[in-house]
C-alpha cells in the first residue's frame, strides 16, 4: 500500500508537467494565429461565414447601431474603473454583431456615439469571464460582465458568435486589447518545474524503495 502511494506521488508531477506543456503549445498556437491574422487584409463579414467560429481574423464591419450601449466595467491601473464600450451593430446582411468600440479614458466621459459605425477589427471568441455571486450581468448600461445569454435572447438568432474588437477605437475612446494577455512561456516554465520536482521525488523514492534499503527498513520495523 505504501509503495503504491509513493509511486503515485512520484508520477503526479510528470502528469502535471505534461499538462502544462500541452497548455503552452496550445497558447503558442493561439498567439501564432493572432500574429498571422495581423498580416492579412481585413475582409467583410458576409452571410457565408455567419455560422463560422470566431478565429481572430481581421474583418471589416459597417452598419447601424440598433441597440443599447453596454459598458463593461473592469479594473484599470491604480484600481480605477475601466469601461469597455460595446455596441450592437446591424450588418448589411441582416445579422448583428457586438462591437467593442474602445475603452473610456480614465476619469473621462462617454463621448457621443455615432448611429452608424464602420471600421476594421478582430473577430474574437466571446470572452470567458469569471464573476462572483451577485455580479451585474446584462445587455445594457454598466455591467460587471456582458451576459451572452441575455444578449442572445435580446437580439435573437441573428446575433453572430463572438465579437469584433476595433483596431482603431471610436473618437474619444482608447483602444481595447485584442491580443490575448496570456504568456505561453509561463506554461513551459511550470512544466519544467513540475518535471524537476518529479525527478527529485523519483530519486528519493528509488533510495527508499530499492531492495537493500527496503529490507533494512523492514528489519528495523520488526525489531521495534
Amino acid at each position: 500500500m505504501k509503495t503504491s502511494v509513493i509511486i503515485g506521488c512520484c508520477l503526479l508531477p510528470f502528469v502535471l508537467s505534461l499538462w502544462q506543456w500541452q497548455r503552452g503549445v496550445t497558447r503558442s498556437a493561439e498567439l501564432a494565429a493572432v500574429e498571422a491574422a495581423a498580416l492579412q487584409s481585413p475582409q467583410a463579414m458576409t452571410t457565408a461565414d455567419r455560422v463560422a467560429a470566431p478565429d481572430r481574423r481581421r474583418v471589416r464591419v459597417e452598419g447601424r447601431v440598433v441597440g443599447d450601449v453596454l459598458l463593461w466595467q473592469g479594473t484599470g491601473l491604480g484600481g480605477r474603473p475601466d469601461y469597455r464600450v460595446w455596441l450592437p451593430l446591424s450588418l448589411s446582411d441582416g445579422s448583428m454583431v457586438m462591437v467593442d468600440a474602445g475603452r473610456i479614458a480614465p476619469d473621462g466621459r462617454l463621448p457621443v456615439l455615432p448611429h452608424r459605425l464602420s471600421g476594421h477589427g478582430r473577430w474574437q471568441p466571446w470572452p470567458q469571464l469569471l464573476t462572483l455571486s451577485g455580479a451585474r450581468l446584462g445587455h445594457k448600461g454598466v455591467v460587471d460582465a456582458p451576459s451572452r445569454e441575455v444578449l442572445e435572447s435580446r437580439y435573437g438568432a441573428s446575433l453572430r458568435a463572438g465579437m469584433v474588437v476595433l483596431e482603431v477605437p471610436l473618437a474619444g475612446l482608447l483602444a481595447s486589447p485584442f491580443k490575448p494577455a496570456f504568456d505561453p512561456q509561463r506554461h513551459f516554465a511550470y512544466a519544467l518545474q513540475w518535471l524537476l520536482l518529479g525527478l527529485l521525488l523519483l530519486a528519493s523514492a528509488w533510495r527508499l524503495l530499492k531492495p537493500g534499503r527496503r529490507s533494512h527498513t523492514l528489519a528495523m520495523e520488526e525489531v521495534q
